[in-house]
């Protein structure tokens, strides 16, 4: 039996034709899908690079800058610094400085720009900030009750010595007014003002103040604002990569609490974190920087799973300040004085702090481009207090499996073979 036939005769067999730039039918065909695996493959290298920069990156809630640091031969870089402020009445203002450093030149000094003389210059014990940050800092509740805050400035503990003040005559033959001179704790100081940024440079560079030449058009921008200097240099370097210096308090007169940036950025990070506490009887606001917010929604559509692995706090924060222009604060808690804070303050500023104290934080970070303006600060009363708890579980668990890199991904991939589905389509 012979096996059964179609009707219309054995199916022909097809001969695979093999593509060649002689067969414009099949380029046409072959050259789309090359160009759709040649952009996939660049687009999947890109967002692999960047998912690999960023699996680098880890937390970092350091903060802030007053003033600038210099030295004569190794750099030291100020990378981290906090500041409160007690604002007092008749337009006193307390600030207590802790700077952080990387370097270990025994010629390390530290410059602040002052609307007046400040006195009661001493140093401060380091826990007067432990219990603040502590009690204000952002914590997050993620839907599985899952809680996050950023960690702190990786601050250590510090001593507390009395301080000694002296006093200095006027220099007026080096053109450089000596207004106070004294030792505290580690701390070796003079306050000095001059009209003219040359001598009042070379003074301090005289005097072990070390500035470099890059430093001395701030000076002058300084100095044509009629500013006293509060110059600050330690008795030794611990000969460490990063150390920490005590906090620093004085007092002095002026309209509002200041963080002198413009001359810190002759010796910083690209992109400097700043935190600032202001004690007062009301809420303080920014007044020559927006405001701006972290949204609670792009933090849990992160998730715990990224949120703080990788991207960090300091990016969520970097994001929303650019996007309100490069200059803005973010109010992370505006309330009452923790209770139990107080007793962490020495006597002097225990004195100092309103009846009923009202704290607020504020964090940044920013550029070099921005640190053309000192920051200030006003009060307004009023105002709504600010939280520092955020409950997210409101929000759908899924939104955190949400990648908008991943998506994008999608979109382009899916745009790249729709294109060659049309051109492929259009040449047949």
């Amino acid at each position: 039996m012979r096996p059964q036939q179609c009707r219309h005769g054995p199916l022909p067999r097809r001969r695979a034709k093999a593509v060649t730039a002689r067969d414009p039918a099949a380029a046409r065909t072959s050259e789309p899908a090359a160009r759709l695996l040649h952009w996939a493959a660049l687009t999947m290298r890109l967002h692999l690079a960047v998912l690999a920069a960023l699996s680098t990156l880890t937390l970092h809630h350091a903060a802030e800058a007053c003033g600038g640091t210099f030295c004569s031969n190794s750099p030291i870089i100020q990378n981290a610094e906090r500041v409160l402020f007690i604002r007092g009445g008749g337009g006193e203002n307390t600030a207590v400085v802790q700077i952080q450093a990387q370097g270990n030149d025994p010629s390390f000094a530290w410059v602040v720009p002052l609307e007046s003389v400040p006195r009661n210059i001493h140093e401060e014990a380091t826990s007067i900030f432990g219990i603040i940050d502590q009690s204000t800092q952002p914590t997050y509740i993620f839907a599985n009750q899952q809680r996050f805050s950023p960690s702190g400035s990786g601050f250590g503990c510090g001593s507390s010595d009395s301080a000694t003040l002296g006093s200095a005559a006027p220099d007026e033959t080096a053109g450089v007014r000596v207004w106070a001179s004294g030792e505290t704790g580690m701390f070796r100081y003079d306050v000095v003002s001059s009209d003219d940024p040359s001598a009042l440079r070379t003074w301090l560079n005289t005097n072990r103040y070390l500035t470099p030449p890059e430093a001395e058009p701030i000076i002058g921008e300084y100095v044509r604002e009629q500013k006293y200097f509060l110059a600050v240099r330690l008795s030794a370097v611990q000969g460490v990569s990063s150390f920490l210096v005590s906090p620093l308090a004085f007092t002095y007169s002026g309209r509002s609490p200041c963080v002198p940036l413009r001359l810190t950025r002759i010796a910083t990070t690209p992109t400097l974190p700043v935190l600032t506490y202001i004690i007062s009887d009301t809420r303080a606001v920014p007044s020559n920087f927006a405001q701006t917010t972290v949204p609670d929604a792009e933090v849990a559509r992160l998730g715990p799973s990224r949120f703080g692995v990788t991207v960090t706090y300091d990016q969520v924060v970097t994001t929303a300040v650019q996007d309100a222009g490069g200059r803005a604060w973010v109010t992370e808690y505006a309330g009452p004085l923790p209770p139990n804070a107080r007793q962490f303050f020495t006597v002097p500023l225990q004195n100092l702090i309103p009846e009923r104290p009202y704290l607020t934080r504020m964090y940044t970070t920013v550029s070099v481009a921005s640190m053309d303006r000192d920051p200030e600060f006003m009060f307004v009363s009023g105002l709504p207090d600010v939280s520092n708890t955020h409950d997210l579980s409101s929000y759908s668990a899924t939104a955190a499996l949400f990648d908008p890199r991943l998506a994008l991904l999608g979109a382009t991939v899916f745009g790249v073979a729709r294109r060659w589905r049309r051109r492929r389509r259009a040449g047949r």
